[in-house]
């Protein structure tokens, strides 16, 4: 049986990997979960919900491509001002960081190097004072990753609908307090979506 569903699926406006999750009902419906996966360093991008269609065979067969056009293509859209916007921000941040380094070798050019006896004295203790700053910075920055690696993990459980292990991986709000709102709020929608997706999987 030859049909034209890819070809409908190669004409639809987006780039990247398009997530189709179909459900059948007892009843012989239908239930399709569509979405656009965020392929952006832009983590913003992972709140969009997928698309649900619920119907007949033959009504989704009329009305399934019309239905999803028009969101996919504003939600491909996003995506890529989101990047774009992404890529011109780090440009910045390196033409800014080439400028201050520039500033600084100025200035260490101007300066006369002169070295005591008491200079020598200081040394070790300013060795240790910066072994010591290098060392909280790493553990910051391990802390860091840690966070962002459980919320890529959360993210793609999140568009999977496996929302019970993405809220099991959700990091403690009292180990990162400067992100207790946002563990919160993520805390939040997943639990929403998870009841939204239990009730709908029930009904069918």
């Amino acid at each position: 049986m030859q049909t034209n569903f890819f070809n409908h699926i190669a004409g639809l406006e987006f780039q990247g990997n398009l997530n189709l999750i179909i459900a059948k009902a007892t009843d012989g419906k239908l239930t399709v979960s569509v979405l656009l996966a965020n392929a952006t360093t832009d983590k913003a991008g992972n709140v969009i919900p997928p698309m649900i269609l619920r119907g007949e065979a033959t009504e989704l067969d009329e009305g399934f491509f019309t239905a999803i056009n028009s969101p996919l293509k504003q939600t491909a859209q996003l995506f890529a001002n989101m990047d774009a916007y992404q890529k011109s921000l780090d440009e910045a941040q390196k033409q800014s960081k080439a400028e201050l380094d520039k500033k600084n070798k100025g200035k260490d050019k101007g300066k006369t190097a002169t070295t005591t006896d008491d200079d020598d004295d200081e040394e070790p203790e300013t060795e240790n004072l910066f072994s010591t700053q290098e060392a909280e910075q790493k553990a910051v920055a391990e802390k860091k990753k840690r966070y962002d690696d459980a919320m890529l993990q959360i993210a793609e459980l999140n568009k999977n609908c496996k929302y019970s292990e993405a809220i099991a991986l959700l990091p403690s709000a009292e180990d990162y307090p400067d992100k207790a709102d946002e563990i919160t709020r993520k805390g939040e929608e997943l639990a929403k979506r998870k009841a939204k997706y239990e009730e709908l999987m029930q009904d069918l």
